[in-house]
């Protein structure tokens, strides 16, 4: 079924302003909250990583030296720093890329970081409209933008200054130019895959193929799981080059050979370099490169902290995973839909289903089951769970619309209302003072100077004795400590940091823990003997000071002072 784009001008006024209403929702629910917790990195831990990485590549420093990431979000966060550094000097406030303000203060770091990622969080709920235009309709596109609009998990994402965002970003681009590629550059809408068409006669097809090889790099080089687009891409490159191909072999080469000349010239080669491009490193550094992906990907097959229990990875990717990224409802909707894809197998169905199915199995059988990791299927869920919508719609005929169309009206309002209402509880969670603020407010009153104190991930943010000369250069003198950090442990692993003989020995006088680990570690303690066992004697053999326990409503962790006698 063909779906023209246009239409009467009232009915292209009307699109264009539901449009806007949808992105004006879209970074409203993205920017509410997005400064919370400030200076401190309380909404992901992950964003102390990430922006330090950004920071030093601000300052001329390209290789990152750490592999679990690719580098291109750290590069686009740096130039952001380099960008606004003018401004804010001018604002009077100093030198944004010293490392002074960096230490003293991070939180403008880190709200820059996150407001890129509301601007591609935003960017994504566009960009998934012009897919579902091109290839369904009007009508699909606005539903599945609004489908994404409102989806928590990207919600979430959106806020926070780490990578997943703007890879989601970069693939809707790389969707949209291999869609087009594979239509021939302006085929009609839902138009079916084994119609004809003018995808070989000319270079624009295999110009936009070639693009969104490149753009499909990018997005793996913000986050390594999206080198899966590389199958839409090579879907995407029999429509766009089979003219071609026919025509090479006709005249002599042999067509398997001159297919795989052109996958490599058009997809392969172009998605490489441009991954290569935007993490150089990997290549300048292949040994840690190496070193640090193998180590990732020792994590997703062993799993760690919180997912030791988690049975059956597919059903749990369902749910909790996928019912708390977009809702139930909306879970069904795009289950039918891609039924419906498999049924109908339009272009843009064949680059979708494979992408989506193949993805999910393989995530699946991961230990590691982040909901994150789902954010790269979340957009096209949307779009197929729109397009069965608006096909049914169209489907019906005319003299039975009356009849069908309240009930999809409800399923429709529940597949944006429940998933809305969970967007709003998250932005309205991002108020109040978190524990660790609250923790590191009465230690730097109650715990002398210059104490020597091991804390852990996800606790108080200390400052340490080793950084309180930058403060002092900033006219500020804290409350420092000696901080003794205490890494998260590894499974089946002894851990060191976690023994109380050895915290004794390094004087420390008082261990400060979060729920976020002691929780995770003591629900399954025989993986984490050594690191349960600490916590249990900590118990015993130690005094608790304090508890800084959360309100109804307020947000951070459970966490426990003790002082080691």
């Amino acid at each position: 079924m063909s779906r023209p784009d246009g239409g009467p001008r009232p009915h292209r006024a009307l699109g264009g302003a539901l449009l806007l209403a949808i992105l004006v929702l879209a970074l409203a629910l993205r920017l509410k909250g997005v400064a919370w917790g400030l200076p401190y990195s309380f909404v992901n831990v992950d964003e102390s990583t990430v922006v330090p990485k950004a920071f030093s590549a601000a300052n001329g420093h390209p290789d990152p030296r750490f592999f679990f990431y690719p580098s291109l979000y750290f590069y686009l966060t740096g130039a952001l720093y380099v960008l606004a550094a003018p401004v804010w000097w001018l604002l009077g406030h100093g030198n944004l890329l010293a490392r002074t303000s960096f230490l003293v203060d991070p939180g403008p770091y880190f709200l820059l970081g996150r407001l890129l990622s509301v601007a591609m969080g935003t960017c994504s709920v566009y960009l998934l409209y012009r897919l579902g235009r091109d290839a369904f309709g009007r009508p699909a596109g606005l539903l599945a933008a609004l489908f994404l609009t409102v989806a928590p998990l990207h919600v979430a994402y959106s806020h926070m200054a780490v990578t997943d965002v703007t890879a989601v970003a970069f693939s809707l681009v790389a969707l949209v130019l291999l869609h087009r590629a594979a239509a021939g550059d302006g085929g009609s809408a839902g138009a079916p895959a084994v119609s004809g068409g003018s995808s070989g006669r000319d270079g624009g097809g295999r110009r936009l193929l070639v693009l969104g090889a490149v753009a499909a790099g990018l997005a793996t080089s913000t986050k390594y799981n999206f080198g899966v687009l590389v199958l839409p891409a090579t879907v995407a490159a029999v429509f766009a080059c089979r003219d071609e191909a026919a025509a090479r072999a006709a005249a002599g080469g042999g067509l398997v050979m001159t297919w795989l000349r052109l996958l490599a010239a058009r997809v392969y080669a172009p998605m490489l370099l441009a991954f290569v491009a935007a993490s150089p490193f990997v290549v300048l550094d292949a040994p840690r490169f190496l070193r640090d992906f193998r180590g990732q990907a020792a994590i997703m097959e062993r799993g760690w902290l919180g997912f030791e229990r988690v049975g059956n990875g597919f059903w749990y990717n369902v749910t909790p995973n996928l019912t708390g990224a977009i809702g139930v409802v909306l879970v069904a909707l795009a289950v039918a839909g891609l039924a419906w894809a498999l049924w109908r197998r339009s272009r843009l169905d064949l680059l979708a289903v494979p992408y989506v199915v193949v993805y999910y199995v393989y995530i699946g059988t991961w230990k590691e089951l982040a909901d994150r990791y789902l954010l790269l299927v979340v957009p096209l869920l949307a779009l197929l769970a729109a397009r069965l919508c608006a096909d049914l719609v169209a489907l019906v005929p005319p003299r039975r619309r009356i009849a069908v169309l309240p009930a999809l009206t409800l399923v429709v309002a529940a597949a944006v209302a429940l998933p809305l209402t969970d967007s709003i509880a998250y932005d309205r969670s991002l108020s109040g003072t978190d524990t660790r603020a609250v923790a590191k407010a009465w230690i730097e009153e109650h715990v002398p100077a210059g104490a020597v104190v091991a804390v852990e991930s996800h606790a108080a943010p200390l400052v340490s004795l080793d950084e309180v000369a930058h403060y002092h250069v900033a006219g500020l003198s804290p409350v420092a400590y000696r901080v003794v950090r205490l890494e998260l442990p590894a499974p089946d692993t002894p851990d060191r940091d976690r023994d109380l003989g050895r915290l004794r020995r390094r004087e420390v006088e008082y261990v400060l823990v979060s729920s976020y680990v002691a929780d995770r570690v003591l629900a399954a303690p025989e993986v984490y003997p050594s690191a349960a066992d600490f916590y249990r004697r900590l118990d015993d053999e130690t005094d608790l000071v304090r508890e800084f326990r959360p309100g109804p409503g307020e947000p951070g962790p459970l966490l426990k002072l003790y002082r080691i006698r």
